[in-house]
């Protein structure tokens, strides 16, 4: 009995290290996501504003209904990563993704 044991502690303790190795590996997809994001999200601002410097009133208003929609897409996105990286450190594999060999 103690061998069985032993054998079940064993293969527990590889699946933590294989379910820790993942959970890594989809936390540093996610970090260059999020920074890819975060500077193509900063050039969009960037520009954003230089328009509205430069436009009217209403154009100001269309500025800030993108903004609006910019920030909302940005909430989706880290909410679908949070969510990948959670059911990773969870040992199961997202819909559509391919587990690393």
């Amino acid at each position: 009995m103690s061998e069985f044991q032993t054998k079940i502690h064993e293969a527990f303790q590889q699946a933590q290290s294989k379910a820790a190795a993942r959970a890594k590996e989809w936390e540093q997809e996610a970090r260059k996501v999020f920074e890819t994001l975060g500077d193509r999200a900063q050039a969009e601002f960037k520009t954003l504003v230089q328009t509205a410097q430069k436009g009217s009133r209403g154009q100001i208003a269309i500025l800030g209904a993108e903004l609006e929609k910019l920030g909302k897409k940005l909430q989706e996105i880290a909410a679908k990563t949070a969510a990948k990286a959670a059911s990773a450190v969870n040992g199961q594999t997202p819909p559509g993704a391919n587990p690393p060999n």
